[in-house]
């Protein structure tokens, strides 16, 4: 019975010793031969370490070919239908069945890419970052036995595991490494195109505008075919973020009304809150101050999600703070952060130190305790333009209450993140 990577993957899992798991059954070295397929063992040692394992016995298969084909074809329809879907109710459904009804296979392989795609649906959903870090480690025992498209799967879930918690230096990482194998790599067209959208979004963030471009048209190429409008319509907000980023207004706008175009065309009407956020980010770009809390607000109105609302929150505190009302500034801080509170959701952390920090730039305490946790916080999570950001809002603060030693101190702060937030390394590089 070969049942090694199942044993050691729920082992690793539920954090179990060898030593604990092996106590009274067979000893750590014999234990160690299993769970590497070394050898199988005896019907009676595999059903005591699946009991020890709490491993349902009745859900073991056989190698049979024809059931495991079955499994994959299910597997993987499933898998395109969730990614391409983007419906966290589906993504909700389709988990809970394959986790009710998938076989345990003696086919480790077929086994590891169950788990990684699982994985990947529960990074979608966003469940508790710690059991999905220890999900993670866990299959990083495994990672020797994965095939190519596994290995893909596997840097794939650990690049948004990491974005999803903020630690984007880490996430950008295992992206640019997938980037750099990507034409041996054996994707089906739709994933090479999920991907090449995934990467765009990678790249407008970190300003590499014309790269993101490229990839965004190769994405929006493979949607338009296959009139995937909902995803077309994502491409259109994404060129209209190259385009503000370029500066060419004009263009953004007419990419954001395109996606709003599409929306009305093909009753996408659940969109709307990103295009209008959007427009709120075009405007505030431009300076129109008043016209971008308009639309800041026109998508808190349309976002369902209560998670999704705090970005267009926190960008209505920063106009309103331009703007130095300091009512609203508490108003909307305060919103977002008994939203932050309801949803405890450790990923949107850092949106708990921005609504602070805005809520006291405008108090009469000053910033110091909240901008230097803050600033801490941001580093923890490398996150280098918000500690450039609030390093000079800290040193501004110190200089305007005439504690001069101190705003020089983060003036320089600032300075040096301000230089890795670049990518430069030298002022002449600027």
């Amino acid at each position: 019975m070969k049942i090694g990577h199942l044993i050691r993957a729920e082992r690793v899992r539920q954090e179990m010793k060898q030593i604990v798991l092996a106590k009274g059954i067979c000893t750590p070295s014999y234990l160690s031969k299993i769970e590497r397929n070394l050898i199988e063992p005896s019907d009676e040692i595999a059903l005591l370490l699946m009991n020890r394992l709490a491993i349902d016995p009745s859900k073991l298969q056989k190698n049979d070919e024809q059931t495991e084909l079955e499994f994959k074809k299910l597997l993987m329809d499933t898998y395109k239908t969730v990614i391409t879907s983007r419906n966290d109710e589906l993504t909700k459904d389709k988990l809970s069945y394959l986790e009710q009804n998938s076989p345990l296979f003696e086919n480790d392989s077929l086994h590891y890419t169950y788990l990684l795609i699982t994985l990947r649906f529960r990074l979608i959903l966003r469940e508790d970052i710690e059991v999905l870090k220890n999900e993670i480690e866990a299959l990083q025992h495994s990672v020797d036995q994965f095939d190519a498209y596994q290995l893909y799967l596997f840097q794939l879930n650990k690049a948004l595991f990491y974005y999803g918690s903020g630690i984007r230096k880490k996430a950008n990482a295992y992206f640019e490494d997938i980037v750099s194998k990507l034409d041996i790599i054996p994707l089906s067209e739709w994933e090479r195109a999920e991907f090449n959208y995934m990467i765009a979004i990678i790249y407008t963030s970190e300003g590499n505008i014309f790269t993101a471009i490229d990839y965004i048209r190769k994405a929006m190429d493979f949607f338009l075919k296959n009139l995937q409008m909902n995803r077309v319509l994502d491409c259109y907000i994404i060129i209209g973020i190259t385009r503000k980023r370029s500066e060419q207004f004009e263009e953004s706008l007419d990419a954001y009304s395109k996606a709003m175009q599409i929306c009305e065309d093909f009753n996408l009407h659940d969109e709307k809150g990103i295009i209008y956020h959007n427009i709120g980010t075009l405007n505030s770009t431009m300076g129109n101050s008043e016209q971008s809390i308009l639309y800041f607000k026109k998508s808190i109105d349309s976002k369902k999600e209560e998670s999704e609302k705090l970005i267009s929150i926190f960008c209505l505190i920063m106009e309103y703070s331009k703007l130095n009302d300091k009512d609203l500034v508490n108003h909307w801080a305060n919103i977002g952060l008994a939203i932050f509170h309801k949803l405890n959701d450790e990923s949107l952390r850092s949106y708990y130190h921005h609504f602070h920090l805005f809520k006291a730039l405008h108090s009469e305490e000053g910033l110091v305790e909240t901008t230097e946790a803050a600033i801490q916080y941001f580093k923890e999570i490398q996150d280098f333009r918000y500690i450039h950001k609030y390093c000079i809002a800290l040193a501004e603060w110190y200089y305007q209450n005439r504690k001069y030693k101190l705003s020089s101190i983060y003036y320089r702060e600032a300075n040096r993140y301000g230089y890795i937030y670049r990518k430069v390394e030298k002022w002449e590089d600027l």
